[in-house]
């Protein structure tokens, strides 16, 4: 077995079986949704969590894996032979999610132990994106510093571009400030958010009347990110409970630039208690 070991969290949206396959460690977030606590990808599922999602009296809320948490899988990891844990996160600028697992990397004992702890800057599709680089590096044979240097490549060229049904889950998760919430909903017009680079936080980057000019924008946006002759490396179309419209967004790009390859991801419940149903983004980087 690799004595590199990669670790994420459950934002990433990697499929189960690619995560078994690849031996890759997920700590899970919680949502208190109804009272009821659950991990995501292990207590709730997407479908149960968006079904709920749209009756619910109180919007639920999240809260990052404890230290405890990090610590646990950090010592199995150590205990399994590896010698070296690369742990990639949610961005910092919406969760405290690195700060738990910085946390724990600081109090293992074994000093031989080599824990790196990444804040991605990015969530969601774009996260998986990030980890699967650097898992193709870690079962290459590449050394940890090979693998840090893609990952911090990759991340240099992410770009998370995405519309929202209702700016007021964002708001009300505190991931948007009330004013902008407010007059993009009183002027019933589509912004365009995205994480700012280095930050990681979101953003509004443009207004934009209606959904389907705000996805023609941001497809614009995307082709002129490569210099408006190169494809994405990789691109996924986020969603949230609208499968039906991330297949036609992907369909539609395949038709303007064959080749692409957009993959439609859903968005598990942490993401999903923030935006709310409805969600199109595009996840995607050029190197």
């Amino acid at each position: 077995m690799n004595s590199i070991r990669i670790v994420t969290d459950s934002t990433a949206a990697l499929p189960d079986d690619w995560r078994e396959a690849h031996n890759v460690a997920v700590v899970p977030l919680l949502v208190n949704i109804e009272s009821e606590v659950c991990k995501e990808g292990v207590e709730i599922t997407n479908r149960d969590f968006y079904a709920r999602l749209r009756k619910v009296q109180e919007l639920p809320t999240t809260s990052q894996p404890s230290s405890g948490d990090f610590l646990g899988t950090y010592k199995r990891l150590l205990e399994e032979g590896a010698n070296t844990i690369i742990s990639i996160h949610i961005s910092s600028g919406i969760s405290g999610t690195v700060n738990s697992a910085s946390t724990a990397a600081g109090m293992i004992e074994d000093m031989d132990a080599d824990i790196v702890v990444i804040d991605s800057k990015q969530t969601g599709p774009a996260l998986g994106f990030i980890v699967k680089e650097a898992v193709a590096l870690a079962e290459a044979g590449n050394n940890k510093e090979e693998i840090i240097n893609r990952v911090h490549e990759v991340m240099d060229s992410m770009r998370t571009l995405f519309v929202v049904n209702d700016l007021m889950f964002l708001h009300k998760g505190g991931r948007l400030s009330g004013a902008k919430a407010v007059i993009g909903s009183l002027l019933q017009v589509k912004p365009i958010l995205h994480f700012v680079r280095d930050e990681g936080r979101i953003e509004v980057l443009e207004q934009v009347r209606t959904e389907k000019r705000a996805l023609r924008r941001i497809t614009d946006l995307m082709i002129a990110e490569g210099g408006g002759e190169r494809l994405p490396t990789n691109i996924a179309i986020a969603y949230a409970d609208n499968r039906e419209k991330a297949d036609e967004v992907a369909r539609s790009l395949e038709e303007q630039f064959p080749g692409i390859g957009a993959q439609p991801i859903e968005i598990g419940p942490i993401i999903g208690t923030h935006v709310g149903p409805g969600l199109i983004g595009f996840q995607f980087y050029y190197c």
